[in-house]
């Protein structure tokens, strides 16, 4: 046995496996026996607003806080990654900046 509640405005009715119909008025709730129309009913969207609260008791509960699920955000700073940095490329970049050309103006190809 399963209650079903009606949340819309217009009454519905359902035809049962015996060929009798069950009327759900809006906003009350109608106490139904019939294991075919309940298993249409849950195997289908629900059509209209019907809403299906079964016997045992169980309540509409939200998803609530979900542990573990994201990493904690951390407080401090990030800790920077540590190059090796190797004898001959200290030397090569004092050699490639040695060999630069500086920028600069242009001179005019002009004698004055």
């Amino acid at each position: 046995m399963v209650k079903i509640i009606n949340h819309g405005l217009k009454p519905l009715i359902r035809r049962i496996g015996t060929g009798q119909n069950v009327m759900f008025p809006p906003g009350q709730e109608v106490e139904v026996k019939d294991a075919v129309l309940i298993e249409t009913l849950k195997s289908k969207k629900i059509p209209g607003d019907l809403q299906i609260k079964d016997s045992v008791g169980k309540k509409n509960v939200g998803g609530g806080l979900k542990t573990g699920s994201r990493k904690p955000k951390s407080r401090r700073k990030p800790s920077k990654s540590k190059k090796e940095v190797s004898l001959k490329s200290k030397l090569q970049r004092k050699v490639d900046k040695a060999l630069k050309k500086p920028k600069g103006l242009k001179k005019s190809k002009r004698a004055d």
